[in-house]
């Protein structure tokens, strides 16, 4: 349980605390027993069926990107105290989307594909291309595609016009003829 002392931070502060340790502490319970399990199970009760050049990088990918994400997750959400020991930040929002978002994502595939490879098959280790692919997926339509295929300002006033409407466009005319007999006046 977390110990909270003294008046300094707001209710929302406090109850933030609490929820980030409470989700932290289950995330690390998760990952341990995750990494236990598929060590203890596939890496020593059938390491006759293990493929060392293929289950031990596997395994240590699964378990290095989990606990990075852990120790990212566990820097943003860490409280702040101050020098009397009471709560001045209950530290980041561990539920807003975004980057916490992804980490939670990528510690619970790496989760699933640590213990049913354990368990189940080896072919599991293929959900593991979720998270390139989707990666990949959003770099293209986040970043990529948009800078690709954004119209410059004049392939978007020409796009404008071929979209108008007849009306739109008797309008625009008349507008640009006005336009230049002011300037010649």
């Amino acid at each position: 349980a977390l110990h909270l002392k003294g008046t300094m931070a707001k209710g929302n502060a406090k109850k933030r605390a609490e929820d980030n340790v409470a989700r932290l502490s289950a995330l690390r319970r998760a990952i341990l027993l995750a990494v236990g399990a598929h060590f203890l199970l596939r890496l020593v009760v059938y390491r006759s069926s293990t493929t060392w050049w293929v289950h031990w990088p596997l395994f240590a990918f699964a378990a290095c990107a989990s606990w990075f994400c852990y120790a990212s997750l566990r820097n943003v959400g860490a409280p702040t105290w101050d020098a009397s020991g009471a709560l001045v930040d209950g530290g980041g929002d561990l539920t807003l989307g975004g980057m916490s978002s992804y980490y939670h994502d990528i510690i619970y595939i790496s989760v699933f594909c640590l213990v049913a490879t354990a368990l189940v098959s080896d072919w599991i280790w293929l959900a593991f291309l979720s998270i390139p692919a989707f990666a990949t997926y959003k770099l293209w339509a986040d970043l990529i595609l948009p800078w690709v295929f954004t119209p410059t300002a004049d392939e978007a006033e020409a796009n404008a016009r071929m979209n108008e409407t007849k009306e739109q466009k008797k309008k625009r005319e008349r507008q640009e003829r006005r336009a230049e007999n002011r300037r010649r006046r």
